[in-house]
């Protein structure tokens, strides 16, 4: 989703040259937490450690595994690691990147193995390699509201605009419809990532590159 923005906010993204979308509000707070889990999969739903009392839990998908300098990480979108809190059973953020782009980085200290996407079978990708889809071509993205899903390809370096001055560049869109809760997961097919879902709606989504984001980190896929 082209940023999934907080909860109770409004976001507009704009597919330049293809559509205008309405975004849905940000995160979707479930009745019931997730388990601690030891490994950590793209498209897993993730929380943060509520801030106290009568603050809700803010929610997003995991994207890849990715190792920087031998660190190993969660990465996903930067508008879900921009509020700086910790991640139940992964662990803290480490930086945010938005708008213009939309990345950010969760220290994994929770035991996380191979990058791996979750398709809600029973069953786990993995992902070898980071690549850059073609207009057209069938994809699919997994996230904790929509589980796997996909759809086609309807663009390249496609603009997204989210209200407020704030705009991500360069994206991937999608015919793939996603919800609340989804920012974050991975944009893949077969062993191959494309990238981290920003925002969206029932129509239409937009997906930062995965390439230029390992090359920013100077980083790898676990």
């Amino acid at each position: 989703m082209p940023m999934f923005a907080r909860s109770g906010r409004r976001l507009v993204g704009v597919l330049l040259s293809l559509a205008t979308a309405t975004l849905l509000a940000g995160p979707a707070a479930s009745a019931a937490s997730p388990e601690p889990q030891s490994t950590v999969n793209g498209g897993d739903a993730m929380y943060t450690v509520s801030p106290g009392p009568g603050r809700e839990p803010y929610y997003c998908s995991a994207g890849f595994a990715i190792v920087v300098k031998s660190v190993r990480y969660i990465l996903t979108a930067g508008h879900c690691t921009e509020h700086g809190l910790d991640w139940k059973d992964i662990g803290p953020n480490e930086d945010s990147h938005f708008p213009v782009t939309d990345y950010g980085r969760i220290r994994d200290v929770s035991g996380s193995g191979n990058a791996r996407v979750d398709l809600y079978n029973g069953n786990t990708q993995r992902i070898l390699r980071a690549g850059t889809p073609r207009v057209g071509q069938v994809v699919c993205k997994s996230g904790m509201s929509t589980k796997k899903t996909c759809g086609k390809v309807l663009g390249l370096n496609q603009t997204v605009n989210y209200g407020g001055g704030k705009q991500v560049v360069g994206t991937i869109a999608t015919d793939i419809p996603i919800e609340s809760g989804d920012s974050g997961g991975p944009l893949f097919s077969g062993a191959t990532g494309y990238g981290v879902l920003s925002g969206g709606n029932s129509r239409v989504s937009f997906y930062q590159p995965l390439p230029a984001v390992l090359a920013a980190y100077g980083a790898r896929l676990a």
